[in-house]
């Protein structure tokens, strides 16, 4: 049986390839052998908006930012998703969370 690392990287080669609809499933298989890791979450995100399913994506996206609310990159995964389903101010507050989570990591690391 596959490992949630080796089902991420098969699912990251698919999505490369441009095969959007298996490299979603492979990336779920391995999500679902290890719900710490959020990579295959935001490889999710990029697939899906490829595929023109834009709810989806910003759904996952949303789950990422509440998996990772201190995580400046989780705020950029959904800035972009919805940038890419034409949702601008969405995704300029979006990027204004991120940098606030980013304040708030740096504010941490030096207390």
């Amino acid at each position: 049986m596959p490992t949630a690392d080796e089902l991420y990287k098969e699912g990251v080669a698919l999505k490369d390839e441009k095969k959007y609809e298996e490299a979603v499933a492979k990336l779920q298989e391995a999500y679902a052998l290890n719900e710490k890791d959020t990579l295959p979450l935001h490889a999710q995100v990029q697939a899906l908006t490829e595929l023109g399913r834009h709810e989806e994506s910003i759904a996952m996206a949303k789950k990422i930012v509440d998996l990772e609310p201190d995580d400046q990159f989780s705020y950029i995964a959904l800035s972009r998703a919805y940038v890419r389903a034409e949702m601008i101010p969405e995704a300029e507050y979006a990027m204004m969370q991120g940098q606030q989570a980013q304040m708030r990591a740096q504010a941490q690391k030096t207390s």
